[in-house]
């Protein structure tokens, strides 16, 4: 921050970062897995750019999560942490939480467990032209009212390049183009997976107006279409947008709200109709309109507390959602159903944030609705509700110990008409986590860990082990007395997504 506001390159993050903020720590102390036990948030943890690898060893009392399942010892070693770069021809962005994970009796094959989410932009020609090149890791799940378990989940890589052109007409108005292309792979090793591997093309257009360092108007186009492998199962679609917004930061309230409308369009849609003779198949495109918006406010109410709302409706798809949290660094988004469907999805969060020298608070609660579009081969089904709440609170013990305890709960009720005449499925997880970090030398920090999670009438989990983190860049930056202030901007988001 400086006076007048922050910096211009910084305005752009504040509105994703409203976005995500709803819920800090609800990736963190989830439903517990290898990737949630390995996180480290390290957007509350570390200060400025830091990597460092990490091994830890962890034994888990219920490793299939079934009512009476079998221990295990899992073994991890990955690397996290959040570092950038600006440069005068290469710029980048790397957040990663990234393992491998070892079943040492053989439960599960080993696998890469977590995230990571790294961005580069070469300025070929600088302030003009420059190429983006984008990949995304991540899960999601197959069924999310089952246990996550590596047989429940999906493996999602997307790989983003294309141009990007900016203009600038005059001193306050600003003009970027992308064009881009996105292949995603997807992969599980679970018997029911079905592959939703897809190509993207498309644009995103946006005109901004800066009526001030604090304020500015802005108009988003933006443009793409999926087309899928397995076009048996899946129908190819486009989702076209436009947006009007208005953002503004000073030094105590950052706001973005905005609205526009949004087009889906699902092609090769397979119906019948009578004719003399009998029923013969047709294709049709279906086209769905609604009307997208979002509303985004933090506000410091007192020097040590920030509160933050954020309500929003838009066209999504899991590829597409799974990639919404990576302004953070542990992303913050609601759990997403595996497959290759789009769906309209509404949010609303709410996050009470609470910073003094050695203690940090935060209580977040969100509210996710997923309607999916009600073509003939796309099942409602799926439509769900979901909801959940977290706190967690961080405490300095002294200058090389610190302690996290949080809990969190999650329900996801399925609204949709279940195949078969069974009944709507319905899931509720309590899950709670708490740690005590070591740091034992300038680079080298011991985390270690106590995890327990339950899934009402299917299991119950306890989760003990320690990671060990050694820093390959940036030195350790806990909490201390000499920590800045609080602002209505997340330190991340501070770094273009």
């Amino acid at each position: 921050m400086r006076p007048g506001g922050p910096r211009p390159r910084y305005r752009g993050a504040t509105g994703v970062w409203l976005l995500l903020m709803a819920v800090p720590a609800g990736a963190q102390i989830g439903q517990l897995t290898s990737q949630s036990l390995f996180n480290y948030q390290a957007a509350n943890n570390y200060g400025g750019n830091y990597l460092a690898a990490d091994g830890g060893v962890f034994y888990t009392d219920n490793v299939q999560r079934v009512s009476s399942g079998t221990g295990e010892v899992l073994l991890l070693a990955g690397l996290s942490g959040v570092t950038a770069h600006e440069g005068a021809r290469l710029d980048y962005r790397l957040a990663t939480n990234l393992a491998l994970v070892k079943y040492t009796s053989g439960t599960y094959p080993t696998r890469p467990a977590g995230y990571l989410d790294g961005l580069a932009s070469l300025k070929i020609v600088p302030g003009f032209f420059a190429w983006l090149v984008r990949d995304s890791y991540s899960q999601v799940q197959i069924d999310i009212y089952s246990p996550v378990t590596p047989n429940n989940l999906v493996s999602l890589n997307a790989i983003t390049t294309g141009p990007r052109f900016t203009l600038r007409p005059t001193l306050r108005t600003s003009v970027t183009l992308d064009a881009l292309y996105s292949y995603l792979s997807t992969s599980s090793t679970a018997p029911q997976f079905a592959n939703f591997d897809n190509h993207r093309y498309g644009g995103i257009l946006n005109i901004e107006r800066a009526f001030s360092e604090a304020s500015s108007l802005y108009l988003k186009g933006r443009y793409e279409k999926v087309e899928f492998k397995d076009q048996a199962t899946y129908n190819n679609y486009s989702i076209g947008s436009a947006t009007l917004g208005y953002r503004v930061t000073d030094g105590r309230t950052a706001l973005n709200l905005s609205g526009g409308y949004a087009q889906l369009r699902v092609y090769d849609v397979l119906g019948s109709v009578e004719s003399i003779g009998g029923s013969r198949e047709t294709f049709t495109t279906e086209t769905f309109d609604e009307p997208t918006w979002a509303a985004e406010i933090s506000r410091l109410i007192t020097p040590s507390q920030r509160v933050a709302l954020t309500a929003s409706q838009q066209f999504t798809d899991a590829a597409a959602a799974f990639r919404l949290g990576f302004d953070q660094a542990v992303p913050t988004t609601a759990p997403q159903l595996a497959n290759g469907y789009a769906f309209k999805q509404r949010e609303v969060g709410l996050n009470w944030h609470f910073q003094a020298a050695r203690t940090t608070v935060d209580v977040g609660l969100i509210a996710v609705s997923q309607r999916y579009i009600p073509v003939p081969v796309t099942a409602t089904a799926n439509d769900r509700d979901y909801k959940a709440g977290t706190v967690l609170l961080k405490r300095q013990l002294s200058p090389v110990l610190w302690w996290d305890i949080g809990a969190n709960y999650e329900r996801n009720q399925q609204v949709g008409a279940p195949s078969g005449g069974l009944p709507a499925q319905s899931a509720d997880v309590i899950s709670a986590l708490t740690d005590l970090n070591w740091q034992v030398g300038e680079r080298l920090n011991l985390r270690f860990v106590y995890g327990y999670s339950r899934q009402t009438g299917t299991y119950t989990d306890n989760q003990i082990g320690v990671i060990a983190s050694w820093a390959l860049l940036g030195a350790q930056a806990r909490m201390t007395p000499d920590s800045p202030g609080l602002s209505p901007i997340s330190p991340v988001s501070t770094r273009s997504p």
